[in-house]
């Protein structure tokens, strides 16, 4: 049975981006239904953009641009909101899709006649590798297991290309597509996740309903944007903010006391590294992770 398609775009302050996305959706071999561009920006230059492509669009509804408020989970929700389709593509601005990316992940949910698939996840082919440390392993900061969400909240991410089908317990917001019946039983959560592990918490919530998967078939590329991202500090606090909530919020799967030694043990390493070897970077990890700490602790 054939299912119909959104395909929403968020975005704030980044119209080169929004550029370079809508290029490669208008070059699927199968077009989504419908696309959605949802803008928190501060200027019309992105509306702009969205309007550029609209002559030349391969099918006779072009781009729909909607205005929103900041935050990402609210502008999911915003997304979710313009389209009646059966399923919603999510895919951020910096990615650039695959030309058959669409079509390989509409296929995952087409082939599954019993419905027993919520969420599906592409494969990032610029993944960087990565180097799994004993002490990151013992202290529940990571895992050899890529596509986990550990007792101590923390998530691992997907960097070896699955030979097929691959279950997973969270998907990455860059680009994860969910049964619109789904997210109205789950839908994202502005209040408790506005930006950070936001999709972490909407998948992991979706993956209680049914599976979540990563098909190799729908591949792109996340060139990770620099404009309004949080880095250092800031994005350290928000990270452990949002993990602990994630753990608060499934005391049956996951363990405070697990997040908390996690974190602890990620403050002791990134201060000893940062004086040690004289990073900033580092530093300023250990600086927000205190800063997250502090906080969990007067609530």
């Amino acid at each position: 049975m054939r299912l119909t398609a959104a395909l929403v775009v968020c975005t704030r302050n980044r119209p080169d981006d929004v550029d370079g996305v809508l290029t490669t959706i208008a070059a699927q071999t199968r077009m989504p239904d419908r696309v959605v561009v949802v803008d928190a920006s501060t200027n019309d230059t992105t509306r702009d953009v969205v309007a550029m492509h609209t002559p030349a669009w391969p099918r006779a509804q072009p781009p729909v641009y909607v205005a929103s408020e900041p935050s990402l989970s609210h502008q999911r929700c915003v997304g979710i909101a313009a389209t009646p389709c059966d399923v919603v593509l999510f895919v951020d601005d910096d990615v650039r899709l695959g030309t058959g990316y669409v079509q390989a992940v509409m296929e995952v949910f087409e082939d599954d006649g019993a419905s027993s698939i919520g969420g599906v996840g592409g494969f990032m082919v610029n993944a960087v590798p990565r180097r799994v440390q004993l002490l990151d392993r013992v202290f529940g900061l990571d895992s050899y297991e890529e596509g986990r969400v550990l007792p101590s909240g923390r998530n691992t991410p997907l960097v070896t290309e699955p030979e097929g089908l691959l279950d997973v317990q969270w998907l990455s917001g860059a680009a994860m597509s969910y049964r619109r019946a789904l997210l109205e039983v789950e839908p994202p959560d502005p209040a408790g996740f506005p930006f950070e592990g936001e999709d972490v918490d909407l998948s992991y919530r979706i993956g209680r309903h049914a599976r979540l998967v990563v098909t190799p078939r729908a591949e792109y590329m996340h060139l990770v944007s620099s404009v309004n991202r949080v880095v250092g500090a800031a994005q350290a606090e928000a990270e452990l903010t949002a993990r602990l909530r994630r753990v608060a919020a499934a005391p049956d799967r996951m363990s405070m006391r697990a997040a908390r030694v996690a974190a602890r043990y990620q403050l002791v390493k990134y201060a000893v590294a940062g004086v040690v070897t004289f990073s900033s970077r580092r530093l300023g990890i250990a600086r927000g992770t205190m800063r997250a700490l502090r906080a969990a602790a007067r609530d």
